[in-house]
């Protein structure tokens, strides 16, 4: 997931004003903009559009951003970094997510303007900013591209046999460079053809399916961690652990005591 990929280096809240500070701006962070009042035009790389109210605007690193306020804004600016150990396929967002669930957006949007009011300590303001409420719009972004994947209907033939492929095989040992080569293109052809038809790419879409697995045998069986692992496609118990601790949050031990009925 996001969450688990990305980490917050810095956030600024600013609004109500007129315009932008910078119209136009290259970062060499992945970056966000959440807009809470008003409305403004982006244009990042080739993707442009119109962004207002419970919409998430996301420019990754090294590509132009170039902004301008339509009205009186009032926006979260956020920095991200990608985690450095992680080296697995999570591509950072490009453009505008807009946010179905408003009222836990708004909600949000909440405790980061008033969270001041309830601690008068900077450093845990500050930790409960990065830790807790800013990983929620990556969370909320998240839900909305999983959404998009199931409702979305690519004309992509070649990636619709390739969907279909790996909801039936994804728990099987398999090469994802094989996959590619068995559909006639590279792996990096297959990982930015199945991205713009899905929304994710689809090492991360294996993972999803391998976990949601995983926490089906957690809660149904009495299976030991080595077996899940082996149904899972995982090498071993230990490798599910940290894949697993990693995504969901908690190790599969603990997802088990709390959530087994």
């Amino acid at each position: 997931m996001l969450t688990s990929h990305y980490q917050v280096t810095g956030y600024v809240y600013a609004g109500p004003q007129s315009a932008f500070r910078h119209t136009e701006q290259i970062l060499d962070h992945p970056t966000l903009i959440a807009i809470e009042a008003g409305s403004f035009e982006f244009a990042i790389g080739p993707t442009a559009g119109q962004a207002a109210l419970g919409d998430l605007v996301f420019c990754p690193a090294e590509v132009s951003f170039k902004r301008s306020a339509l009205s009186d804004i009032t926006f979260h600016h956020v920095h991200f970094q990608k985690v450095k150990q992680d080296k697995s396929d999570c591509p950072f967002p490009i453009g505008k997510i807009s946010i179905q669930d408003v009222i836990r957006l708004s909600s949000t949007y909440n405790y980061l303007r008033n969270l001041h009011l309830l601690t008068n300590d900077p450093s845990a303001r500050l930790s409960i900013i990065k830790q807790y409420l800013l990983p929620d719009l990556l969370l909320l972004t998240e839900l909305e591209l999983l959404q998009h994947m199931k409702q979305h209907k690519t004309n992509d033939l070649l990636m619709q046999q390739a969907y279909s492929y790996l909801q039936l095989h994804a728990c099987l040992d398999f090469s994802m460079s094989q996959m590619a080569a068995n559909l006639g293109i590279s792996r990096s052809q297959f990982t930015r053809r199945f991205q713009a038809a899905y929304g994710v790419g689809p090492a991360a879409y294996v993972t999803t399916l391998r976990l949601e697995e995983a926490k089906r045998l957690l809660l149904e069986t009495d299976d030991t961690l080595e077996s899940i692992a082996f149904q899972c496609g995982y090498e071993s118990g230990s490798y599910l652990c940290r894949v697993f601790t990693s995504k969901i949050g908690l190790n599969p031990s603990s997802f088990r005591q709390k959530y087994r009925i």
